[in-house]
């Protein structure tokens, strides 16, 4: 994925997501990719040498040039959090999304609590900070990424719509290349494959392959999503994308009975787990399925089941352990 700068730049204009969508959509679905949004931005990352100054071109075709090992970092989205935290010193990150402290959902929470970095909602005051490099994702609002390039600190926008666990394991290289923690990177990276790998293992050889849904709410997840890849990597068959889905998206009592998933993954709330197995038993659709009269339906906690960022890893482990453990 690692590619060499061109030496011709071209500017590409994104569309403005608003920040009102983000906030008020339900939490299930703020920590999830709807789907698939063709030409939103370039998923293959592209950086230079390892000297410096460094340069890389972001998901919008702008050159981002990082003078030094940058002192003061802020992350702008829930993923990228877990991404930072996981190279970087704690005490080097000076601001970060809001997720970051819902222990609901984040597995950086008590890195955040402890050194009380900024909430990055307001560039203005962030910039007040003097930070020396932002990571955002590619759904951030353009006019913040434009206040940042004014006051001409370093600004990376990234192609956070992972759909495989290789762009996760090159997202963290990406970020100990921006940061200057290339080696933190490097054991992230071998920690992570190391999980997987490990996961991979626990499957018998011959076993028959499981058919799998992952279910959240009244969604699911088909083609080009990481948890396809995830079931894929574990042997299994994605009963959504076998069913037609495409990114993440809506399904209904109907097709969940036709399709008859041998399994069902769900996430829920902290403390939440039994709760939320027990409404999946009691749902109508789901108690006729073959997940539901062998007991195959799993329900982890959030910060298992949605991270899109290193802790990826602990849905990957905890599925391989329920379904060859």
């Amino acid at each position: 994925m690692k590619t060499s700068l061109p030496t011709v730049l071209l500017v590409v204009l994104v569309a403005m997501v608003s920040v009102a969508v983000d906030r008020f959509a339900p939490l299930s679905d703020r920590y999830r990719v709807a789907r698939p949004r063709d030409g939103y931005g370039n998923p293959i990352i592209r950086t230079g040498g390892p000297r410096y100054p460094r340069e890389s071109i972001d998901s919008d075709a702008f050159v981002v040039r990082v003078a030094r090992p940058s002192r003061r970092i802020v992350s702008q989205y829930w993923s990228i959090d877990e991404y930072v935290y996981s190279v970087v010193p704690p005490e080097r990150v000076v601001a970060v999304s809001e997720a970051a402290y819902d222990e609901r959902f984040s597995n950086v929470y008590k890195l955040a609590r402890r050194n009380h970095p900024a909430i990055a909602t307001d560039p203005e005051r962030v910039l007040r900070l003097d930070p020396d490099l932002f990571i955002v994702s590619n759904s951030s609002r353009a006019d913040f990424c434009a206040i940042v390039r004014s006051a001409n600190v370093p600004i990376y926008r990234e192609f956070t719509m992972f759909t495989t666990l290789e762009q996760v394991a090159e997202t963290i290289r990406l970020t100990g290349y921006l940061t200057g923690e290339d080696e933190a990177a490097k054991r992230q990276i071998a920690l992570f494959w190391e999980d997987i790998n490990r996961a991979k293992a626990l499957r018998p050889a011959n076993a028959h392959p499981p058919r799998i849904l992952g279910f959240g709410g009244t969604y699911s997840y088909g083609k080009q999503t990481l948890f396809h890849d995830i079931v894929r990597t574990l042997g299994g068959i994605n009963v959504g994308a076998e069913g037609g889905l495409i990114g993440y998206d809506e399904v209904n009592s109907e097709q969940i009975v036709r399709w008859n998933p041998e399994w069902i993954v769900a996430g829920a709330e902290k403390g939440a787990t039994k709760e939320v197995l027990a409404r999946l038993m009691a749902d109508p659709a789901i108690s006729l399925t073959q997940a539901a009269r062998n007991g195959h339906i799993l329900v982890f906690e959030q910060n298992i089941f949605l991270p899109m960022s290193p802790f990826t890893r602990l849905i990957v482990m905890a599925l391989a352990e329920a379904l060859y453990g």
